[in-house]
């Protein structure tokens, strides 16, 4: 990166020199505008994964926030979430979920788990670029005990019998998930109850952290929100960067736009730019915003319509990966713990269309092989939603009640926008009107599906209408 900024600058400074007047400020202009793209759009492939994490952490500490609680201290959420749950990344409709936001720039976070049911649960946690540091759960077997998350460098004492869980930045994404039978209330109750045992504590407590003051609005983290495609992007990206820090591995690319006022400790402050480079910067917002758009739809492998990556939850040096997830999803578990499996298109590779009906036939034996439990569910788009419907149905998995496998042991899941008719209603996921897209979660994938034996049967579109068809 730093070879393509000296690069930049000394072709403009060599071609202004063979200019002159009118023609040499011409190209001097160009020249800032395409360096400032450069970098710009460098800035942001980098960092949209970090700006994610700050927009989602300002809305949550915010009191006027529906749900909300303070940085180091878990925000549980009462219900499965629904459409009108205030989580703004692709929530699932099977766990119940205990969020939080760690700051470590002042030492380390001790979280505190007690005995827990026999039942999946998980605590996974996530550096500002998503990259998951560890787990705590079931499925590891983790004990009762206390678990501290450490900033990088810090070389002090922990409590004996306390477990060290390294970070890479100094903000941390806690997500604690409890598994929940979606028509049992007394089950969601259990479950929240045991959600609420967890706690977290500064292991210095006269420490004090940053919060948002009473009247404060509240942020709109949606990506049809016009920051993440302006120049509003850089200083979010700024205050990303000063709050939850910067992977050592991605410190170089932070750096590269300084001179823009883009960095870690800096001011991004318009005024001080020209023209073109505020050009070139609004470009590279547009052009980044959009380039993860399009990896979501491509990236990993298409079976049958579904796309397979099992490098998702730790990104390492892929950061296009790390901020489309960050932007299209956020959070993602790492494959052994989950496997997700989106689909935008049918099983002839057009876009899912609430105009038309679906089915995806499971043939018998080859229900989702998963150790702890699977689902299909239903989101919007651009904003990645849950979708209201009048059954309230916003998934459909192996804990849905009322439905009915076929006599010769298939299971088929009927997609569309309009009731089914007949008993066929009973395996009914409702579509919207409009476009669509679901998720395959398959969460303690079985060794087949880590080994890419396994693939879903397509989502098949059948040939009748929906009854309100839509563009």
């Amino acid at each position: 990166m730093e070879v393509l900024r000296r690069w930049l600058i000394g072709l403009a400074v060599a071609l202004i020199g063979l200019g002159s007047g009118a023609q040499a400020q011409q190209t001097a202009d160009e020249l800032a505008e395409a360096e400032a793209f450069a970098l710009g759009y460098q800035a942001y492939i980098t960092g949209a994964v970090y700006a994610r994490s700050q927009i989602l952490m300002e809305y949550d500490i915010n009191p006027n926030a529906p749900l909300n609680a303070p940085l180091n201290a878990f925000n549980i959420y009462p219900e499965l979430a629904t459409p009108d749950t205030a989580i703004d990344f692709t929530p699932n409709n099977d766990t119940v979920y205990g969020l939080a936001w760690l700051d470590l720039r002042q030492g380390p976070v001790l979280m505190t788990i007690p005995a827990t049911p026999d039942r999946y649960w998980v605590v996974q946690a996530t550096d500002w670029a998503l990259n998951t540091l560890d787990y705590v759960g079931s499925r590891v077997g983790s004990k009762p005990g206390t678990y501290a998350y450490v900033p990088p460098g810090w070389t002090g004492s922990l409590p004996a019998g306390v477990t060290r869980i390294e970070s890479s930045t100094t903000g941390v994404f806690l997500q604690a998930r409890v598994v929940v039978k979606p028509d049992s209330k007394p089950d969601l109750g259990r479950a929240v109850a045991m959600l609420k045992t967890f706690r977290l504590e500064p292991l210095a407590p006269p420490a004090t952290y940053l919060t948002v003051a009473p009247g404060a609005p509240l942020v709109r983290t949606q990506m049809d929100n016009p920051l993440w495609q302006s120049l509003d992007f850089y200083p979010l990206l700024n205050r990303a960067w000063a709050f939850g820090g910067v992977r050592e591995q991605d410190g170089e690319v932070a750096q590269l736009a300084s001179s823009l006022g883009i960095g870690p400790g800096l001011t991004f402050d318009p005024a001080k730019l020209s023209a073109a480079q505020l050009r070139g910067l609004e470009r590279a917002a547009k052009t980044g915003f959009e380039r993860t758009w399009q990896y979501a739809l491509t990236y990993g492998e298409r079976r049958n319509g579904w796309r397979f990556a099992s490098n998702l939850g730790f990104y390492g040096n892929n950061r296009l990966l790390a901020s489309t997830i960050g932007m299209r999803g956020y959070g993602a578990n790492t494959a052994v713990e989950a496997m997700y499996l989106p689909a935008y298109v049918d099983g002839a590779g057009e876009p899912l269309n609430g105009a038309y009906s679906y089915r995806i036939r499971f043939p018998a034996g080859q229900i989702p092989p998963a150790n702890a439990f699977w689902s299909v569910t239903m989101y919007s788009l651009p904003n990645n939603r849950l979708i209201a419907n009048p059954i309230n149905r916003y998934a459909i998995s192996d804990r849905t009640a009322g439905v009915k496998f076929e006599r010769d042991g298939s299971l088929i899941l009927r997609i569309q926008h309009d009731r089914p008719k007949g008993e066929t209603a009973s395996n009914w996921l409702p579509s919207p009107a409009g476009r669509f897209w679901v998720i395959l979660r398959m969460y303690g994938p079985k060794p087949d599906v880590l080994r890419g034996e396994y693939a879903p049967p397509p989502v098949e579109r059948v040939e009748e209408r929906s009854a309100n068809p839509a563009p």
